[in-house]
């Protein structure tokens, strides 16, 4: 079994005529299989469409996704998501006419979610039975004694945790977490740093955007640093924070060493 679990190799998404994601050569990164990586870099860096073009929301205009030997680039959504690939949105998504538990369990039932789902009511049932798994995602998220409530009455940083949770519940082999702790109040933020710590001890790939440095840098084991779609730099947190590039092109001179 190789130690890499995700590979991008040359990977260049173009809108147009103008280049998201790639840079001068194409964006060339791999993933080490149950490691924590940090993505960085300033705003409209292509942070976002990089984990787009992981999870098959886009495809590439060149170049390959790879997860665990499976190019992604010729299935959807819903195949990328049944290969144990999930993923939160830096928007969270949720919906709003159902209760918190319901939200995980719509989550938990299918690997492609959608309102006509819900409406139809397929995520009841023999599913039911699955409803402490739910809870007990609800329960490390620390929203347990909200399950029962509309997601409409949840605060932003609730929310965020809720995403996560509906993902916690489904187990994935590769997490990816769009800006986890934007909204999220400091006794959240410490519920969330336990629960990427335990998921990274239990062997889970993560891989977190994240513009809160401090929290990401005690968590993460590597960083990758994009500027302008390409690849600035990739190392470890301490490396990262000393590279001359990465602090003259994004972190500024009072972050270096």
């Amino acid at each position: 079994m190789s130690d890499t679990i995700l590979q991008l190799k040359g990977v260049i998404k173009e809108f147009r005529k103008f280049r998201a994601v790639g840079g001068a050569e194409g964006l060339t990164f791999d993933v080490r299989r149950g490691g924590f990586l940090g993505l960085i870099g300033p705003n409209g860096a292509g942070k976002s469409t990089t984990f787009n073009l992981i999870s098959g929301v886009l495809e590439p205009t060149m170049g390959t996704v790879t997860f665990d030997g499976t190019d992604l680039s010729s299935l959807s959504i819903a195949e990328i998501a049944g290969l144990g690939l999930g993923r939160t949105f830096q928007t969270p998504r949720a919906f709003d006419s159902l209760s918190v538990l319901d939200n995980v369990m719509v989550g938990l039932a299918h690997d492609e979610e959608g309102p006509l789902a819900a409406l139809l009511g397929r995520w009841k049932g023999t599913e039911r039975a699955l409803t402490g798994k739910a809870e007990a995602a609800l329960e490390r998220v620390g929203l347990i004694a909200r399950r029962h409530d509309s997601v409409s009455n949840l605060s932003g940083g609730e929310l965020r945790m809720l995403e996560v949770a509906r993902q916690l519940v489904r187990e994935p082999r590769i997490l990816l977490l769009d800006e986890p702790t934007a909204g999220v109040d400091p006794t959240l933020q410490g519920k969330l740093s336990q629960i990427l710590s335990d998921l990274h001890a239990q062997g889970t790939t993560l891989i977190v955007v994240e513009h809160n440095l401090g929290f990401l840098m005690s968590l993460a084991d590597s960083v990758v640093v994009l500027q302008n779609g390409g690849l600035l730099a990739q190392g470890a947190p301490d490396d990262i924070r000393r590279d001359p590039a990465v602090i003259a092109a994004y972190l500024g001179a009072d972050h270096e060493a």
